[in-house]
């Protein structure tokens, strides 16, 4: 497949986020993972050129919508109601010489009450909602899709891409790969170790089903290939039978040991 018919090929050079360009916070209570305006527009910017050029957006609706009502706690009348700023916005774009345009709201609070009760007035509302709308508009070509997606909520892919993002900001790139490499083989040396830990065969497989499942994102993040990664669950498999094999022999000398010289000859 060409890159002019793989109708992916877009999405797949800007869905992953490097973890420099995202934060935690708090929305109305809610905790979600914000991204860096900065970064989609330097990556817009990358791709399509110059903004004004190679992308850039157009309004073609603006207006404050009435929020919340705001009720008196004794009388139950409306004293006042929240304002939300709200801008429709076209993004245009340049790709592959033909030119691309979607379509997205931005919203912002713009007179509200905060929780401790006090009216606030957001005088940047209207910026805000135009950077909401760019973000939302790249977002339907891929931009940051592991973010929108809910990726980030995962810890094992948080984790794989702080370990992306280190590796494309080190100073020594071999040096830092080697590092995740030796991190990965200490990793697997333990686990095999530690079946023999593991005092019941069904035990013993249920974590060896956690490992396997858990190998391929440690592969990736120390950007190990298809074979290595099979090589490593071939080792968490033997070591997971030879522990299995040695609780069976165990438990078969045992109850040897225990029968009666009556039992031994009838057996």
């Amino acid at each position: 497949m060409t890159q002019e018919t793989d109708h992916l090929s877009l999405w797949r050079q800007v869905e992953k986020t490097p973890t420099t360009a995202i934060k935690p916070a708090d929305v109305d209570g809610q905790k979600i993972m914000t991204l860096d305006q900065i970064y989609v527009i330097q990556l817009a910017t990358e791709l399509f050129g110059p903004m004004g050029i190679g992308w850039g957006y157009r309004i073609e609706d603006e207006r404050y919508d009435q929020g919340a009502p705001i009720l008196d706690a004794k009388t139950g009348t409306l004293i006042a109601q929240e304002q939300t700023h709200t801008v429709r916005l076209v993004l245009w774009y340049r790709w592959q010489g033909e030119k691309g345009e979607v379509t997205q709201f931005g919203h912002t609070r713009a007179v509200y009450r905060t929780r401790n009760g006090h009216w606030k007035t957001d005088g940047e509302a209207p910026k805000k909602s135009v950077t909401d709308a760019i973000k939302k508009c790249l977002s339907l070509l891929g931009f940051a899709a592991d973010v929108y997606g809910g990726k980030f909520d995962n810890t094992g892919y948080l984790q794989e891409r702080q370990a992306e993002t280190e590796l494309e900001q080190a100073e020594d790139y071999d040096a830092a790969l080697q590092e995740k490499r030796d991190e990965f083989k200490a990793w697997l040396e333990k686990q095999c170790g530690g079946f023999g830990m593991i005092p019941h065969p069904a035990s013993i497989q249920k974590v060896l089903k956690i490992q396997l499942e858990q190998l391929p994102r440690r592969a990736s993040i120390a950007r190990l290939d298809e074979k290595a990664q099979q090589v490593a669950g071939e080792k968490l498999n033997s070591a997971a039978e030879e522990a299995i094999n040695k609780l069976r022999q165990a438990r078969a000398a045992e109850k040897a040991a225990n029968e009666t010289p009556k039992e031994r000859n009838h057996g």
